[in-house]
């Protein structure tokens, strides 16, 4: 009987001549192949491919192979394929062989028939395109330079003649830019066969050892038109995968432009550490679902210049939600308006981290009389260091260090207190977030008064180095909402920060639209962009609103504002 020899086997017909016939094979079986799941199987097609059609260039298809009956010695046993006698002899290459170099038994035992170098496994296309043109005694000055070029650019993609996933240094980056340069112009100057040949060897050492490649592979796109070809039928492997790189990095020099529309977006996730929900005011959530949804389809490889703690802190939002104050609708008068509103852990967390650190030695502290008049400012007259432990032992325990320390050394221990008071509504209930309310509200008042900048800043809950300047009155009334969070023992608790979701009763919405004397699109506009002018004159609306009747309002409302 007869078998298929390569490349026809691999192309599913017989030996011919017809060129179209052999393209029609090729593109039958690509359709059919998975390039993503069978890399070895498309390269194998692509070379049964090529010797195709470079055996119908010569007009002698190989043909079928003999093979000989099976026989039942052990001689014979398992050999079911033979070589045509005219292969069989040694001093006749078979097709496609470079001249001289005939094939005999024992080359499969020279150890550097299984080469894994560099060199071996990316070898010069020169010398191979020469193979079927030009000798090597007829090389040329230019193909000679090219040559050395090849070895060179190998050289800095194998540091050390081994694959490395590391960037290429300074030195190595100009010695590669300078081998692609070269080789290049070769290219340019050569003809069709030697230009092709450049091509797909560049293209392929470039799909092998990326990313080391990436700082050389625009100019040869350029060079070679690869994008060109993207998309197309016959795209080569290499090639599809050289292109989404390409794309990707021309998206990643576009994305860090401040006018690409997913900028802030790119920007946000790369900042160091887990995203604040103040941070998430700023960018609009759409952006980086758009972002992250983009890069993981195309460009998977960008995702490294994303913080993975930014992006999984992101991620962890709640799905579907719109943002701050986008669900405001105006039906006032309806049971409820729901409002989504996305209030950022106040800055407190922030503004107090240095208290968490080592308090730093004193020397000589202040005398226990000391002690307690300073407790006394804090929390009013009657109040002093023993009082103070005695509603919240752990609380005296972290405030006692502060009260300690010199003015305006570190933090002062009544901003410390009031910090302390905002990160309360983690835990708080009843009457003691009620206090905390009226606590927020005494204070953003007061630093209205100073100037909207100042307002906006206490909204944040940028408190540490701050002087309210409250009046008497205002002091009175701090100490007083100030001793409830104490006897509450909730003033001690460690803030962890997070996104509180709520429900505002229309007529609590009603409400702060009559005590702002704002329209409903400034109102919405105010919630939904912590920047805004009004936002301080709504966020004492609100406050005042519900301190009006706080029967009325759920809790969930009660610790969101």
């Amino acid at each position: 009987m007869t078998r298929r020899a390569f490349p026809w086997d691999r192309l599913g017909i017989d030996p011919t001549s017809d060129k179209a016939a052999i393209r029609k094979a090729y593109a039958d079986i690509l359709r059919a192949t998975n390039l993503d799941d069978d890399i070895a199987g498309y390269a194998e097609l692509r070379r049964a491919r090529d010797a195709a059609l470079w055996q119908a260039g010569q007009g002698e298809p190989v043909s079928l192979r003999a093979v000989p009956p099976a026989t039942d010695s052990a001689e014979g046993a398992g050999d079911d394929i033979a070589l045509p006698d005219d292969a069989q002899d040694a001093d006749r290459a078979l097709p496609g062989d470079p001249p001289g170099e005939d094939w005999q038994d024992d080359d499969w035992d020279d150890d550097d028939y299984w080469d894994d170098s560099p060199s071996a496994q990316h070898p010069d296309p020169l010398t191979r395109w020469s193979h079927g043109g030009a000798s090597a005694q007829q090389e040329s000055e230019a193909q000679a330079a090219a040559k050395a070029a090849w070895g060179r650019l190998l050289a800095v993609l194998y540091p050390g003649g081994q694959p490395s996933e590391d960037a290429v240094t300074h030195a190595e980056l100009g010695e590669g830019l300078a081998a692609v340069d070269t080789l290049i112009a070769r290219a340019e100057e050569a003809d069709l066969a030697e230009h092709d040949a450049l091509d797909t060897g560049l293209a392929d050492l470039f799909a092998s050892t990326w990313p080391r490649s990436a700082p050389f592979v625009e100019p040869a796109s350029t060079a070679f038109g690869w994008l060109d070809e993207a998309g197309a039928l016959e795209e080569r492997y290499a090639l599809r995968f050289l292109n989404d790189r390409i794309k990707g990095m021309r998206f990643y020099e576009k994305v860090q432009m401040p006018a690409h529309p997913l900028n802030r977006a790119w920007t946000e996730l790369s900042r160091p550490g887990p995203a604040r929900l103040i941070d998430r005011l700023r960018v609009k959530r759409l952006e980086v679902h758009k972002l992250l949804t983009g890069i993981r389809q195309r460009y998977p490889e960008l995702e490294s210049y994303l913080d993975p703690e930014r992006v999984a802190s992101w991620e962890g939002l709640a799905r579907g939600e719109n943002g701050a104050g986008r669900a405001v609708s105006r039906v006032l008068l309806a049971a409820f308006v729901i409002l989504l509103v996305v209030r950022g852990c106040l800055g407190f967390i922030d503004e107090k981290d240095a208290v968490d650190q080592a308090v730093p030695a004193i020397e000589q502290g202040p005398s226990a009389a000391e002690l307690d008049t300073r407790v006394a400012a804090i929390f009013g007259q009657g109040m002093d260091l023993a009082a103070l432990e005695a509603a919240d032992k752990v609380f005296a325990d972290r405030l006692q260090p502060l009260l300690g320390l010199p003015d305006n050394r570190f933090l002062s221990p009544v901003n410390y207190v009031r910090l302390q008071a905002l990160g309360a509504r983690e835990v708080a209930r009843g009457d003691a977030l009620i206090a905390r309310a009226g606590l927020k509200a005494l204070w953003l008042r007061a630093a209205q008064r100073q100037s909207p900048e100042t307002c906006s800043r206490v909204a944040r809950g940028g408190l540490r180095d701050l002087d309210l300047g409250l009046t008497a009155e205002e002091q009175r009334r701090e100490h007083t909402l100030l001793q409830q969070l104490l006897n509450a023992k909730v003033l001690g608790h460690e803030a962890k920060g997070g996104e509180v979701r709520y429900a505002i009763p229309g007529w609590l919405v009603e409400d702060v639209l009559k005590r702002s004397r704002l329209s409903e699109k400034r109102l919405v506009a105010a919630l939904g962009d912590p920047d805004n002018q009004d936002r301080c004159t709504v966020e004492i609306a609100l406050l005042d609103a519900v301190l009006a009747a706080p029967s009325r309002v759920p809790a969930e409302v009660l610790k969101g504002i």
